[in-house]
């Protein structure tokens, strides 16, 4: 994946302020976990298996970044990909190529949405009568931590083809469109 020449060097104050985007997701997991063990331990389970499917198709998108390995803002956002990148992708170059770049981005999009589409299918299944304002909160927490990440980490890092955040912050920060091969283009 094009990388270029800059690669940012995260300063303690910025590690600080990612956490900022990572609280509304933190409670987001835990309290959409805790319901919904409340109503089944099963789809607790299924809604953990679903975060695990997106760091493991997260490690394969991470093999080509810069950041694979050490610290990266999603890291502060409950994923473990840049390090599972390092046990799963011995080699970066073959497991950076696009072709893998688009399954695992592909494999992303399913399971990051499928898991929110499940948690919400169920909490609202579930809580909506008991408890409208807590499901509510959990979408609120969610919706919340979308734009925090985008607006506070993703203009730092949006040199990065292989994030696909930072793909979609430079298409709207310069307008311009995705090119043919899947990344986004650069001046």
């Amino acid at each position: 994946m094009g990388q270029t020449k800059h690669v940012y060097q995260w300063s303690k104050q910025d590690r600080a302020l990612h956490l900022l985007p990572a609280i509304p997701l933190i409670a987001f997991y835990l309290g959409s976990t805790y319901l919904l063990a409340t109503g089944s331990v099963y789809l607790a389970g299924v809604f953990l298996l679903l975060w695990v499917g997106v760091n493991i198709s997260m490690a394969g998108i991470c093999a080509g970044c810069p950041y694979r390995g050490g610290y990266c803002p999603g890291v502060c956002q409950l994923y473990f990909a840049p390090f599972l990148s390092m046990v799963m992708y011995k080699d970066k170059e073959r497991a950076s190529g696009v072709r893998s770049f688009k399954v695992n981005l592909a494999l992303l999009g399913i399971f990051g949405i499928g898991s929110y589409v499940f948690a919400f299918y169920w909490l609202f299944r579930l809580h909506w009568s008991e408890h409208p304002l807590v499901v509510l909160g959990l979408l609120a927490l969610l919706l919340l931590h979308m734009p925090l990440s985008f607006f506070i980490l993703c203009p730092k890092c949006s040199y990065n083809d292989t994030c696909p955040m930072a793909r979609v912050y430079k298409v709207v920060k310069k307008g311009s469109d995705f090119d043919g091969g899947g990344q986004a283009s650069s001046d």
